[in-house]
């Protein structure tokens, strides 16, 4: 967990769950009554809406400012920083959810994510199971991936490598099919580099990912060439 992650996750879980959540219902009534769909409101009710609507806008935006100031002061976002398409709510969204001290591999990372692989199927949730990822960590994964594309990070070349490789090497496969397994394997590249250096920077244990120490793969994305700065030079600046 983060030095302040307690916090970090309450604000994260007031903005998403509660305070967002209250804005989109509103911005959804108000949208209904400015094309007149609901004929039964009158004048009043509007003025309420769009009241509670700048309202609950308002409030998103003063926590997002306060989730700005509480994740730049962990030390983990200096090194996210620099991540091209990572901006602080994807940063504090990260921190928030993910407890690095409790991972001791990057597979549990992927697994929380929603990204892990069992019995060679990528695991999906089932009914009347408990799930064994986190859905919004998920999601949080996801949109990231689709910044990178969108920013053109440096993460996108895993991307376009995987994309082509699949549709050249997997012709049963749909262009959903390859667009979905190439944002797979950036997201875990991505997270993988993720954990190795909180972990450096927590002066925990490391280790390769499973991939590379037990499947003997040669091909290693280095965090360096992803934007990543080396633990030591933000510890002792």
């Amino acid at each position: 967990m983060t030095t302040n992650g307690s916090l970090l996750r309450a604000l994260v879980d007031l903005r998403d769950r509660q305070i967002q959540k209250g804005r989109i219902q509103f911005g959804n009534r108000l949208d209904a009554l400015q094309r007149q769909a609901d004929e039964s409101a009158g004048s009043g009710q509007r003025t309420i809406v769009e009241r509670w609507n700048e309202r609950f806008a308002e409030m998103e935006k003063e926590l997002d400012k306060d989730i700005r100031r509480v994740v730049r002061d962990e030390p983990m976002h200096e090194l996210l920083s620099g991540i091209k398409g990572v901006g602080d709510t994807f940063a504090a969204k990260l921190l928030a959810f993910i407890d690095i001290e409790r991972a001791g591999t990057v597979s549990a990372v992927w697994r929380y994510a929603g990204y892990a692989v069992i019995d060679g199927e990528r695991e999906r949730a089932k009914k009347g199971e408990v799930l064994h990822y986190n859905k919004r960590l998920k999601t949080t994964c996801y949109l990231i991936a689709e910044s990178f594309l969108r920013c053109n990070s440096p993460y996108r070349a895993i991307y376009d490598e995987a994309k082509a490789y699949y549709q050249a090497e997997r012709s049963d496969w749909t262009l959903g099919h390859c667009h979905n397994a190439a944002m797979r394997k950036m997201v875990k590249i991505f997270l993988s580099h993720l954990w190795l250096r909180w972990r450096e920077l927590e002066g925990l244990p490391t280790s390769r990912p499973y991939v590379h120490a037990h499947l003997e793969h040669t091909h290693v994305y280095e965090p360096a060439d992803f934007g990543w700065p080396e633990v030591e030079a933000v510890v002792n600046e």
